[in-house]
This record gives structure tokens, sequence and C-alpha cells, in this order.
């Protein structure tokens, strides 16, 4: 292994962080800021990437799941 990093974490990383990518840019197109009052940018952007992140890790974890459940050993 190279630098101790097994094929498993690296391909986990790489899903995590392209869900992020795919969640983030869902939450920005919905209506997440009508939850705040007017003005709140920070607070809003915030919330977004918190989001973004949750749910990134559930789907991530989803996929790693079934990877995991569906690997096989040939005897």
């Amino acid at each position: 292994m190279i630098l101790g990093i097994n094929v498993y974490n690296l391909v986990y990383t790489c899903v995590y962080l392209l869900m992020f990518v795919l969640v983030y840019f869902v939450i920005l197109q919905t209506n997440f800021e009508k939850l705040f009052k007017q003005g709140q940018i920070w607070a809003i952007r915030i919330g977004q990437i918190l989001i973004s992140l949750a749910f990134a890790y559930l789907i991530t974890q989803g996929i790693m799941g079934l990877v995991q459940a569906t690997q096989f050993t040939i005897q």
C-alpha cells in the first residue's frame, strides 16, 4: 500500500466528495433561504454546507454499505 492508504478509503473519499458536490448544487436550487430571516447570508451558506455534508455522509454510507454487502469471495 502507498502511504498506508487502502482502496476502500480512497473510494469512500471520492464518493463522499462527489456526493457533497451533487447535494450542494441540489440544495442551492431549493428555497432553503426562506427558512432564515432576510439578510442572513452567512447563516444560509453555513446551513447549506452543513446539510450538504450530512446528506453526503448518509448517501455515501448507503452506497458503501451496498458495496460491502455485494462483495463475495471465491473459494
